[in-house]
């Protein structure tokens, strides 16, 4: 798996992240603005940690203030890997740049995994990119109806047929 890691002042969450999956790593892409000496030394100390772990790297520096940029450089090196399969760890780094990675896998339809992991390292949130895509087919009224009633509590097959009928036999007779 290629893995890529957001980078911006701190590596706390790319070790944590390479730690529980270093024998699964086949490279790591760090992508981020590497102009300012905190970014210079967080990615040093990335680069050394890759080194004692033998795992290759790859970076891809952007402009942290051209959002097209960032996009289209991680959409670009993705496409490049076709038939890869991707880790994008988005806890570092500014919020454009995270942004822009995820935005780059949407764009190109490339599916990862995704995670983020919450500041204070209590919870790490994972996804598939392939799961916030947009619906390739339009809701039916159907689709609209079974989720209002799951908004609505209703949290059985048979309780949200039971509010679907409902919902279709009162439509009917407010018809008449």
């Amino acid at each position: 798996m290629i893995v890529i890691f957001t980078l911006g002042f701190d590596v706390k969450f790319q070790l944590r992240s390479l730690v529980k999956r270093t024998k699964d790593v086949e490279k790591v892409v760090i992508v981020g603005e590497f102009n300012d000496a905190r970014a210079k030394n967080a990615l040093e100390a990335l680069v050394n940690f890759l080194g004692t772990i033998n795992v290759p790297h790859e970076t891809i520096g952007v402009n942290l203030h051209d959002f097209q940029d960032m996009v289209v450089k991680v959409a670009r090196y993705l496409l490049s890997n076709p038939e890869k399969e991707f880790l994008a760890n988005l806890s570092g780094g500014m919020r454009s740049l995270t942004l822009a990675v995820l935005s780059a896998f949407l764009l190109t339809g490339v599916d990862a995994e995704v995670e983020i992991e919450t500041e204070d390292f209590a919870t790490v949130y994972t996804f598939r990119v392939k799961d916030i895509s947009p619906l390739s087919t339009p809701l039916t009224k159907d689709h609209i109806e079974v989720l209002k009633a799951i908004y609505e509590g209703f949290n059985s097959t048979g309780s949200i047929q039971q509010k679907s009928w409902n919902t279709v036999n009162y439509n009917l007779e407010k018809a008449k």
